[in-house]
């Protein structure tokens, strides 16, 4: 097995240690486990899950460049790479939705959107045709790898003080990148449709 691969089995191995951390941050809530002061707290868990997130995170960018770079692209890394990349972001949509750190309706929009795209491909892949993703879609994830990496340090949940609330000014301020990836995500997803539909509807190749 070639570095870039051992680089997404990482990256897959990552996300039950990240899910455990998580779910215990936010369960236990013994003072003994958090770290700061009146004005802010962080578990020791979500500190831990978030360094772990990031490092999942650069490695996706790492492992696409090993690949390419040492021409050690695989058939293993195209179809576990992805995997890996959607495991790791979607799980921590969902757990961050699920303890209110994240608006419900930001998760679902950009895992659906995921969906969408994804079925697309599977389509086109039946026609033995492949389009590459969009400077769009690469930007949608860089901004929700940076936005979700926040939230893990600067959540409303870990600032005691009443003016950093879910809906106030600040949490929303930090929660910008996360409001700019979906934007993204649907523009990325509608302009990867357009691009798809001849091929999807009218049997083109030329797409």
């Amino acid at each position: 097995m070639n570095w870039p691969n051992r680089i997404t089995v990482f990256r897959l191995i990552l996300v039950p240690f990240i899910t455990i951390l998580m779910l215990l941050g936010f369960y236990l809530k013994a003072e003994t486990l958090f770290i700061g002061n009146d004005s802010y707290q962080i578990s020791i868990f979500y500190l831990v899950a978030g360094i772990l997130f990031i490092l999942g995170s650069l490695s996706d960018f790492l492992d696409g460049y090993l690949a390419r770079k040492n021409n050690q692209v695989t058939d293993f890394g195209k179809f576990f790479d992805p995997i890996a990349d959607k495991f790791l972001v979607n799980t921590t949509l969902i757990l961050f939705a699920w303890t209110g750190m994240l608006p419900v309706w930001i998760a679902l929009i950009l895992i659906a959107r995921d969906i969408f795209v994804d079925f697309i491909r599977m389509i086109l892949s039946k026609k033995e045709v492949t389009l590459a993703a969009g400077i769009w879609g690469k930007l949608k994830t860089t901004f929700q790898m940076i936005g979700l990496s926040l939230i893990f340090f600067l959540s409303y949940k870990f600032f005691p003080q009443h003016q950093f609330q879910e809906y106030g000014w600040l949490n929303m301020i930090v929660q910008i990148p996360m409001f700019i990836a979906t934007g993204l995500s649907i523009y990325s997803g509608v302009d990867y449709f357009i691009k798809a539909y001849p091929t999807l509807f009218k049997g083109s190749a030329n797409v």
